[in-house]
């Protein structure tokens, strides 16, 4: 018996959306790829999947057409995975609504003007699009400091 229900068929784009991405994996999976990592070693002990679970993620993830396996860099996110960064910036927003006095573990930043963001996929202070181009994170898990969100596509 599955886990869960499969949803890839429904007409409903919520449902048909929750069937790729709905996986906590799939989304720290996502985070980790954002941040720069790309290798299933580093994405393995960033996210503390077993090797059999982030194999079946990533085969999954692939065959949605989130990220193609490149033999020397790693796993790259496509163009179809790089716009799953709005969803992930509203997960980070949510956090601080759930628990507005909690240790945020990541915050969204615009990179043009430096403000923090209060949208998921624009800044509200200057208008840029919070993209992989314009978007700085901060991880407590990485130092704190802003830095840039990886493509997946540089060389």
């Amino acid at each position: 018996m599955p886990l869960r229900s499969d949803w890839s068929t429904a007409t409903c784009p919520i449902a048909r959306s929750a069937d790729v991405l709905a996986d906590p994996w799939v989304l720290l999976i996502l985070r980790e790829l954002f941040s720069g990592r790309t290798r299933f070693d580093e994405l393995r002990d960033a996210t503390g999947a077993a090797d059999s679970v982030l194999a079946r993620r990533l085969a999954s993830m692939t065959e949605a057409g989130l990220v193609r396996r490149d033999d020397e860099r790693g796993y790259l996110l496509t163009e179809v995975g790089r716009e799953t960064l709005p969803i992930l910036h509203a997960y980070a927003r949510f956090t601080r609504v759930i628990d507005p006095d909690g240790p945020w573990g990541l915050t969204v930043g615009c990179g043009r003007c430096g403000e923090l963001a209060a949208s998921a996929d624009w800044c509200t202070t200057c208008a840029a699009p919070l993209d992989t181009d314009t978007t700085r994170w901060s991880r407590r898990s990485m130092g704190g400091e802003p830095f840039a969100l990886s493509s997946g596509t540089e060389a």
